[in-house]
């Protein structure tokens, strides 16, 4: 079965148990946050400096180096 958009998820053996639960817990957040209010999770992310990437940009003048700025 093919799911567009689906999110395929596989740990490796060096995720410790409490990494997984935490991660399982984030998702379950989520979750309820969809079903809550579906229109905060469509404009996600919202704390992040950069809200969303403009991929032309990025493929046109890829930054290669990373130097730091004032």
């Amino acid at each position: 079965m093919i799911v567009h958009g689906a999110l395929m998820i596989e740990p490796t053996e060096s995720e410790s148990l409490e990494e997984l639960d935490l991660f399982i817990a984030a998702m379950r957040a989520i979750a309820r946050e969809v079903e809550a209010t579906p229109e905060l999770v469509k404009t996600a992310p919202h704390s992040t400096r950069v809200s969303k990437l403009d991929e032309v940009q990025a493929a046109r003048k890829p930054i290669l180096r990373w130097r730091r700025t004032a």
